[in-house]
């Protein structure tokens, strides 16, 4: 699926298994876009970017987004969520069903526990 021209949504989606799961769509040297599909009470590894901003746009679902400095908030379908570099970021699925978003950053990103401070993905 990576770099294709057109990608119909109700079609990749028809093609999954339940969530949790990810599809990188795009990938070329400058951005990548993965498509993330999780279950509700599930959620994304904390961490951070100390040099590359990335954003997420809901495409379903329900989540909560902490990101560092901000009081956490709930995004739903249509919203578009920006996440700084240097700040953690945390994301935790709610509601009854999964949640759907494309996630959009570097490809040259490396993320970090912001315990460890130790690099990770």
């Amino acid at each position: 699926m990576v770099n294709r021209i057109h990608n119909r949504l109700s079609d990749l989606l028809a093609s999954k298994r339940p969530p949790p799961w990810s599809e990188r769509l795009v990938l070329t040297d400058e951005v990548q876009a993965v498509l993330i599909c999780q279950g509700s009470g599930e959620t994304s590894r904390r961490g951070y970017s100390p040099n590359f901003d990335e954003f997420w746009v809901v495409l379903g679902g329900e989540m909560v987004f902490e990101i560092e400095g901000q009081e956490p908030f709930h995004a739903t379908t249509g919203d578009v969520v920006f996440g700084p570099k240097g700040k953690t970021n945390f994301i935790r699925i709610v509601g009854d069903g999964p949640a759907l978003r494309l996630g959009i950053i570097s490809p040259r990103v490396v993320f970090f526990d912001p315990e460890t401070r130790r690099p990770f993905g």
